[in-house]
């Protein structure tokens, strides 16, 4: 909003757009800070323990030209295991802001789970599916579930008991109730979850991958690992590091704008 003698002034969608890319450009102050800084690290620690940015710059534009079957598998696997999280622990999570019965049911189960290292339910996952992508997408479900749950569990039990004897009280009806109480409360929560759920299966992915699979980031980061290959291993992390990136600019951004006009 445009603030013309105290009175707000709607943007035209021109102005919207080009507020939104402007807006990007703090975010690539940042990135250039970090990378002066990486240069200047590679000069003092020397290029085998931290190689230079170009370096690892034209690795990753060669990981991404040559070798794209591996970060597709990876994306797949992601996905899928995101997907299924993200769907299962809002639902869940839902049903249990909404009673209470359920909540004292599945709260000391979520506290457990939280608990319980990614590494652990790794090692557990290579014991009942072996390699492959079965026990990387267990993986991710099993350690992403629980803080989609508690996000989605705590922004039901926030809704004010208020606000609902109200619009029981006019009689609006169901879909009302939906439209305008349950969604616009619900919405910050949900975008919220899903950016923590992509952050964190992407992490979960690589660790997996890493330890319990022969294809994917994960094991050609390990191979490096094994060479004592410094460069691939940071093009691969920048590479990681990109993609979340990307999907906050490309996908949680513009819902925010889209579903949370009052943030604007």
């Amino acid at each position: 909003m445009i603030v013309n003698d105290g009175i707000k002034v709607a943007k035209n969608s021109l102005l919207k757009v080009i507020d939104y890319f402007f807006s990007s450009f703090k975010t690539l102050g940042v990135v250039m800070l970090l990378i002066g800084l990486w240069q200047v690290g590679s000069e003092s620690f020397g290029e085998f323990l931290l190689p230079t940015p170009l370096a690892v710059s034209q690795k990753a534009i060669e990981i991404l030209t040559s070798n794209q079957n591996d970060i597709l598998i990876s994306l797949y696997r992601g996905s899928i295991g995101i997907g299924v999280a993200f769907m299962l622990g809002i639902g869940l999570g839902l049903v249990a802001g909404s009673f209470k019965s359920f909540a004292a049911f599945m709260q000391p189960l979520n506290t457990i789970l939280l608990s319980i290292s990614p590494i652990i339910w790794v090692v557990f996952a290579l014991f009942w599916f072996s390699f492959g992508n079965v026990s990387t997408i267990f993986t991710i479900i099993i350690t992403t579930t629980p803080l989609t749950f508690a996000s989605a569990m705590i922004a039901m039990q926030s809704l004010k008991t208020e606000l609902k004897e109200l619009f029981d009280a006019y009689k609006l009806g169901f879909w009302l109730k939906i439209r305008y109480l349950y969604l616009p409360h619900l919405t910050g929560y949900i975008i919220g979850s899903l950016s923590v759920a992509f952050a964190m299966g992407v992490k979960i992915v690589v660790m997996a991958e890493l330890l319990g699979a022969s294809d994917g980031i994960g094991a050609r980061i390990a191979d490096a690992r094994t060479m004592l290959d410094t460069t691939e291993v940071m093009a691969y992390v920048v590479l990681t590091i990109t993609f979340v990136m990307l999907f906050e600019a490309i996908v949680i951004t513009p819902l925010k704008i889209v579903l949370m006009p009052w943030k604007r």
